[in-house]
């Protein structure tokens, strides 16, 4: 499967403006997507650290509770 840094748990924007794409499990901060780092640094192989972020739930907001007013 392709990694999709952006779906993955472990990708984070850095405060670097030079290299404001990072990734946790590699400890990687560059300029590129770290999955390309990865698999240029791996022959050609995907990156194996992938894990998707947990889905949001969708609850519809109830705006008559208190809170939002």
């Amino acid at each position: 499967m392709k990694a999709n840094c952006m779906k993955c748990k472990h990708f984070y924007i850095s405060h670097d403006p030079r290299a404001p794409r990072a990734c946790r499990i590699y400890q990687i901060k560059s300029s590129s997507i770290p999955s390309q780092i990865v698999k240029q640094a791996n022959n050609g192989a995907e990156c194996i650290g992938f894990e998707p972020k947990p889905q949001k739930q969708n609850k519809p907001k109830d705006l008559n509770d208190s809170r939002y007013w």
